[in-house]
């Protein structure tokens, strides 16, 4: 475990509304949040509008100096605010963005965030030399008007032209999620929405309250743990600032969930800053990952295993039609710029495989279809072990495979495509790449080529 590779960010609403359930810029909400990150050393990056900027600009400078707070901009949203007009959404955030620097001259770093993200949006984002976009929402369908099924979890680079998919090398734009979710417990169950970060979600499932963050801190220990085969793992929170005050001006929840929320995130602020991990605001993660992440997006590695917490049974918690109950099995969760993946304990193909590869339809999930796979050889002696995987013709896809065991004093000796398609897979630029997982699995990316593919895995105990 390394703590330093866990980079935690914790962002903040705090836009000027003008909607049937608030209308002002939450000050109380926001001083309040302030107050709870700031005793703890944690910097907070405000996410501003045109309305709140003037008001908090003596507040967020001062922070800036004492904490190192900062700012990035509220996009429009395309078609209620732009109606669907890409010279009036790049107008818009050019005017935002000079009122924002102007105010905040401090403010060097261009990232954008809203939820409802269109391609239309990474492209003028580009455009106007933006290298972020919060806002991403992994697993998530219809709520807050966001479906996001299909794309990556936490950080990578965005295609410009197909903003729910990892740009092939390096894009200018990196996306950062809304906030963390679990993802062992949402993969299983279907329910990114109650299985999150977020204060008042988890406090409506009743799954953390004002006095126990037992889940939460589960959660980030299990992010904390996948620093061990990762060289970054990003832990995003966000609460809006709009929903930590209950007045005339904002009564999004009531009176007693903003107290609870307060407690939950001092006595989260409490535990991430006592763990080690690296604090940063999201301009600083930007830099972090375009420093590390030279060449394209980061493979990213994480093992996940289920948590003795169950929602409740309420209104909430039953909008989307309920959520399943475990036991959930431990899993193993894998992206990367081509794909993304997951494992079950014990099952050496996928359960899930995602191409995005040649995708250009953002509403698909880009889900594909899972060969047969046979084991044609398996031996384990008191060093060594070996297996033959073989599967047949398939169409070239970015694929992968997972051996599931006790490999505690193992490494790998050798992984190698069989020479019957090894001139295939070199024009498919498909090498393959074998690693251990934590000493409980060896997960094993390559490509299939269209020709019958066979890979042959030894692994030898240390001596």
């Amino acid at each position: 475990m390394n703590p330093r590779n866990l980079i935690y960010t914790f962002v903040s609403y705090a836009s000027h509304y003008d909607t049937p359930w608030g209308r002002g810029t939450a000050v109380e909400g926001i001083e309040r949040t302030a107050a709870i990150a700031h005793r703890h050393g944690i910097p907070v990056t405000w996410i501003v509008n045109r309305g709140s900027i003037p008001v908090l600009a003596a507040r967020i400078s001062e922070w800036h100096e004492a904490y190192g707070d900062d700012v990035i901009l509220q996009c429009p949203f395309f078609i209620e605010d732009a109606g669907m007009s890409k010279d009036k959404l790049k107008e818009t955030l050019a005017s935002d963005w000079r009122l924002l620097q102007e105010t905040f001259p401090w403010a060097q770093t261009k990232i954008a965030g809203r939820g409802k993200i269109y391609n239309e949006v990474i492209e003028t984002l580009e455009e106007l030399g933006f290298e972020g976009m919060w806002g991403y929402c992994w697993e998530q369908v219809w709520w807050d008007g966001i479906t996001h099924k299909g794309i990556p979890w936490g950080s990578w680079y965005v295609d410009g032209s197909r903003y729910k998919v990892p740009h092939p090398g390096r894009g200018q734009v990196v996306a950062f999620e809304w906030t963390a979710r679990d993802l062992h417990l949402t993969y299983h169950t279907g329910s990114p929405v109650l299985y999150s970060t977020d204060p008042n979600d988890v406090l409506r499932a009743g799954l953390c309250t004002g006095q126990n963050i037992e889940y939460w801190k589960r959660l980030f220990d299990e992010y904390m743990d996948n620093t061990e085969h990762n060289e970054q793992v990003f832990f995003l929170q966000q609460q809006e600032g709009h929903e930590m005050e209950y007045g005339e001006r904002f009564a999004v929840f009531p009176a007693a969930d903003v107290e609870a929320c307060a407690e939950m995130l001092d006595l989260f602020f409490a535990y991430v800053a006592g763990s080690g991990a690296t604090l940063a605001t999201l301009p600083q993660a930007v830099a972090r990952y375009k420093a590390h992440n030279a060449a394209a997006t980061a493979p990213v590695y994480m093992l996940t295993r289920d948590k003795p917490f169950a929602p409740a049974l309420n209104d909430y918690t039953m909008t989307l039609g309920g959520v399943g109950l475990g036991p959930w099995p431990d899993t193993f969760l894998y992206y990367d710029s081509r794909c993304q993946m997951a494992f079950v304990r014990g099952e050496c193909k996928p359960r899930m495989l995602r191409s995005y590869v040649g995708q250009w339809d953002m509403s698909s999930e880009f889900t594909e279809p899972i060969p047969p796979l046979f084991v044609t050889r398996y031996e384990r002696t008191a060093t060594t072990i070996e297996l033959i995987y073989e599967i047949g013709i398939w169409k070239p896809i970015p694929f992968g495979l997972a051996y599931w065991d006790d490999l505690a004093g193992y490494e790998i000796e050798s992984c190698e495509i069989a020479a019957a398609a090894a001139e295939l897979q070199a024009e498919a630029q498909a090498e393959v790449d074998a690693r251990l997982i934590g000493g409980e699995l060896v997960f094993l990316r390559f490509a299939l080529s269209g020709a019958k593919t066979k890979l042959r895995l030894v692994l030898r105990k240390r001596s």
